[in-house]
């Protein structure tokens, strides 16, 4: 196999320029740059990762850790992600954590291997956990997270306009009595609850804030709000009591607001079942913007959020990071309202 010092050779450069190049480090000639990438394809030449890792002593690595790798809200946000350190080559890893030992084993697994950053979504990171990665050089950045860390790098999606958004949308449709589903807004009560049903209050707390503060400026009084489950397995359980709430009221509404797909699943699958039509009956609005919103019949309309966008800007803030030294930034990116047939 070629080494540095036959393309450095071939080229008529130092091993130096060559490894400038490689790295797209320093100040290179256009016409140098050229010729030793020439002689890069000419000898098939492949860098030596394994030293380069020896000299660097770091590990071109990047995990992208979730809490549930099954959950559909990932599949984008990882290709996005992807795409990004494939192009600056780097190598992606996909992490599940599923429980606090899990999670501490990885922090301690990319100690270990010097890997160069990971993005933690959906998680409860603590301040001193992103400290001791950032001792060991491994770089980070957090998504929806349970708690805002100041200083750290973050992106995620505005929330709280994502609930105001599903408000005045209903509103403009014509509805005036509008109910919301949502998740858990406080850890609930006994130590025998599954995991990630122990932080990720936060954003449902977020997206309701944002419900509830656009509907008292519409100057509507909502309908009720109902505590549900995010995850399918829980949710069709506990859909069936607030199925009976609602179809019990004596105003029942004419539209809910479900703080996620799933719950807006769960929820049209309930009510169908029952007799009752969508959007026919009750327009049901979601929240999340999964692929199966496009996948069922009827297509549920709900709020968007740009997941592929959030895994490039997550891969690029942590590559300049880690590559530039980049100062850490919070980034907030914009939802949208994906129409479907269910509002």
């Amino acid at each position: 196999m070629a080494t540095i010092e036959d393309v450095a050779r071939r080229a008529g450069v130092s091993r130096m320029t060559v490894s400038r190049v490689i790295n797209k480090s320093g100040y290179i000639k256009k016409e140098t740059n050229e010729r030793v990438l020439k002689a890069i394809e000419e000898l098939k030449f492949r860098p030596n990762m394994v030293a380069k890792t020896l000299v660097t002593r770091r590990n071109r690595v990047l995990a992208y850790v979730m809490v549930n790798i099954s959950d559909p809200f990932h599949n984008l946000v990882s290709q996005g992600f992807e795409s990004v350190a494939f192009r600056e080559k780097y190598t992606t890893m996909m992490c599940d954590t599923h429980s606090p030992s899990r999670e501490l084993d990885y922090i301690n697994l990319f100690l270990d291997h010097r890997i160069g950053g990971a993005v933690f979504h959906h998680l409860a990171i603590a301040p001193e956990q992103v400290e001791e990665l950032l001792e060991g050089g491994v770089q980070c950045v957090l998504m929806d997270n349970e708690e805002e860390l100041e200083g750290v790098p973050s992106v995620n999606t505005d929330n709280r306009l994502g609930g105001a958004m599903a408000a005045e949308y209903l509103v403009s449709r014509g509805h005036r009595r509008i109910a919301c589903v949502h998740g858990a807004l406080e850890r609930p009560a006994g130590d025998d609850i599954p995991y990630e049903d122990t932080f990720q209050f936060n954003f449902w707390r977020q997206r309701v804030e944002g419900f509830r503060g656009a509907m008292q400026r519409l100057g509507v009084e909502p309908a009720g709000f109902y505590r549900s489950n995010g995850r399918f397995d829980y949710a069709v359980g506990v859909t069936k009591g607030i199925a009976d709430e609602i179809l019990g009221a004596e105003n029942r509404p004419t539209a809910l607001y479900c703080a996620n797909d799933i719950i807006a699943v769960a929820m049209i699958n309930e009510l169908q079942g029952r007799g009752v039509k969508v959007p026919g009956d009750v327009a049901i609005l979601g929240h999340d913007g999964l692929d199966l919103c496009r996948m069922l019949h009827p297509h549920i309309t709900t709020v968007a959020q740009p997941r592929y966008e959030m895994g490039r800007e997550a891969a690029r803030m942590l590559i300049d990071r880690i590559e530039r030294g980049g100062a850490p930034r919070a980034v907030v990116l914009p939802p949208g309202i994906l129409v479907g047939e269910t509002a």
